[in-house]
């Protein structure tokens, strides 16, 4: 069976002001329209591309961004993959992995693109252990 996968550019939905902050209620609007121009049943797996933005997300930013995603769930099938720079954000990108484990989501945070789209094609719900992605 042929997997289709979206690919969401974080710059798409992260609206940040002229101070570099993110605006998070906008921000979370404009992924929730993004997310709900998909017609249940979902028939796609998501990959958000981080590494173009140009703040560090905090980690109560991200808390929020994933119960956006967590509130749309049945318009994809709940297996994401975060595409991040190595470093700080890569690392917040690990905690919100950890945070939807629990919450019926399969989220990975990934350095390497192509890494992240062969767990996308996979049938793992977790991302293998091996680099360039964190062990958590």
């Amino acid at each position: 069976m042929a997997t289709k996968i979206k690919i969401i550019p974080a710059t798409e939905f992260m609206e940040v002001t002229p101070d570099g902050l993110i605006n998070l209620a906008t921000s979370r609007q404009l992924l929730a329209e993004i997310i709900q121009a998909e017609q249940p049943p979902a028939d796609f797996e998501m990959l958000v591309d981080f590494r173009n933005t140009c703040c560090d997300l905090s980690l109560p930013s991200i808390y929020q961004l994933a119960a956006e995603l967590f509130l749309h769930g049945e318009a994809f099938r709940r297996k994401v993959a975060l595409l991040v720079l190595p470093g700080v954000n890569f690392d917040r990108a690990c905690f919100f992995e950890t945070c939807s484990c629990g919450l019926g989501f399969s989220i990975g945070a990934f350095t390497d693109y192509e890494c992240a789209m062969r767990w996308l094609l996979s049938e793992e719900n977790r991302p293998a252990n091996d680099a360039p992605r964190a062990v958590l």
